[in-house]
């Protein structure tokens, strides 16, 4: 405790009742006299009572010393403010990181602001400033920063479609850049250089993709693309042809504007069919067989054609199918039929007497006269038969091809016959008997005619009938 000047006490003093008295009575006077202060140090409220006359004798008797870059309010010369408060706000290091280097201020400041304003730093539109790793905006109000960091707004040319526009940023990509200047991206849109590319680059360019539908695979899907040609709007799309594949219209077409794309799906398969070939029946004379009578020398078999097929198949449905090569894969073999050339000359008793014959052939019959041979009456070959004879009883009509004219034969229930005529309807195993018109019997069966001998030579005998 301070005593007033030019009082002290002395053991001896002390000793006088009536001094001791006094000195008492001035210690209650000069304490009743303090002054109660207050003084906040970054936040700590310290209480005493003085009779310091300015805040640097109060700070003095509150042992609370200042250093370098301190503040105080109000200013220390000055006296001790009405509502006895005195602020003390301690100077702190911060470290500024800027892109040229790193720099460390002690200030008292709590605003980033402010801060950057002492240490000489002022921040200008597109700036982007850091207080202790989280965005300035983001940071807590009134807290004591301990490092800045303050990047450098550079400007950059953005151009979108036919627009230009110029923007100021710190951004830390193109993309956000973008963002900060009100240019919004969407799906397909494309950007040069990269959007998640550093927002170095002085210029930027934005083309906008329009919207396309695409036909694929049985579904139809919607992309926003900013191709000029079919081409690079199904690369975009993520649509690849493989193989065959198409697009209508073509890949180097260009894109007009709502286009629909339609892909083709194509494939092609070969494969390989066969197909019988038929083989031939083939005759050959027996010697040792009687004619007429066959034998089956061997059965034959079919060949096989093979075809190589290729068949173009698009979106699932056959569409062409080409054969590519044919080659013979197995040769038919022939059916072999022998037939005989033996002649066996026989006897058979008939009404009509005794005959000998050399062939017995089964023939459907039937019989015409002049008048039923469907040549007009007043023709001049009515009733007249091919060979030039005129027809009657014992005449037939016979196919040339088989039985040669002037054959004899014996048909049972008619009579001796020689082959002399022949008729349109006439054919194979056929035989038409003639009559005059007054003895005419309607034929119409199946009969056994007999070959007469003499046998006529082997070149004039057809030796397989039908």
């Amino acid at each position: 405790m301070r005593l007033p000047d030019g009082l002290t006490l002395s053991p001896g003093r002390l000793q006088n009742g009536a001094a001791l008295l006094a000195l008492v009575g001035l210690l209650l006077l000069y304490r009743g006299t303090a002054r109660p202060v207050r003084v906040i140090v970054d936040g700590e409220t310290l209480t005493l009572s003085t009779h310091a006359r300015n805040v640097t004798s109060v700070l003095r008797d509150a042992g609370i010393a200042l250093y370098a870059g301190d503040r105080v309010f109000p200013d220390p010369a000055a006296g001790i403010p009405e509502s006895g408060v005195i602020l003390v706000q301690r100077a702190r290091p911060v470290v500024i990181e800027l892109e040229e280097g790193t720099q460390v201020l002690r200030t008292a400041e709590r605003e980033p602001s402010n801060v950057l304003a002492e240490a000489g730093l002022a921040i200008y539109p597109g700036d982007r400033l850091w207080v202790d790793g989280i965005p300035a905006d983001q940071a807590p109000h009134g807290a004591a920063p301990q490092r800045l960091r303050l990047v450098r707004a550079s400007t950059i040319r953005i151009e979108v479609g036919d627009l230009l526009r110029t923007a100021n940023t710190a951004a830390g990509s193109l993309a956000q850049a973008l963002w900060e200047a009100g240019v919004r991206l969407y799906e397909g849109d494309q950007v040069s250089p990269e959007p998640l590319s550093a927002a170095a680059a002085s210029e930027a360019r934005v083309r906008r993709a329009r919207m396309v539908d695409i036909t694929v695979d049985g579904k139809v899907i919607s992309r926003r693309v900013t191709a000029k040609r079919v081409g690079e709007a199904l690369a975009q799309a993520g649509v690849l042809l493989q193989g065959l594949d198409y697009a209508i219209p073509g890949l180097d077409d260009e894109l007009s504007e709502g286009a629909s794309i339609r892909v083709v799906r194509v494939r092609e398969d070969v494969l390989v069919e066969q197909s019988p070939i038929p083989f031939e029946t083939v005759y050959e004379p027996l010697t040792d067989l009687e004619i007429d009578n066959k034998r089956v020398l061997s059965t034959g078999s079919y060949g096989v054609q093979a075809s190589r097929i290729r068949i173009r198949i698009e979106d699932g449905v056959e569409v062409a199918r080409d054969v590519e090569e044919a080659w013979i894969a197995k040769e038919p073999e022939p059916r072999r039929i022998g037939y005989g050339t033996k002649i066996v000359v026989r006897t058979l008793n008939t009404p009509d007497g005794p005959i000998q014959y050399w062939r017995a052939v089964e023939m459907y019959a039937t019989s015409y006269s002049p008048s039923r041979a469907g040549i007009p009456l007043d023709h001049p070959w009515f009733g007249i038969t091919a060979s030039g004879k005129p027809l009657k009883k014992g005449l037939v009509a016979i196919d040339r091809s088989l039985i040669p004219f002037g054959t004899r034969m014996y048909v049972p229930g008619y009579g001796f016959a020689e082959a002399a005529d022949t008729g349109g309807g006439v054919k194979g195993r056929w035989i038409d008997l003639g009559y005059e018109d007054d003895n005419y019997v309607p034929w119409a069966k199946t009969v056994t005619v007999y070959f007469l001998t003499p046998v006529p030579a082997p070149e004039n005998i057809v030796w397989v009938f039908p």
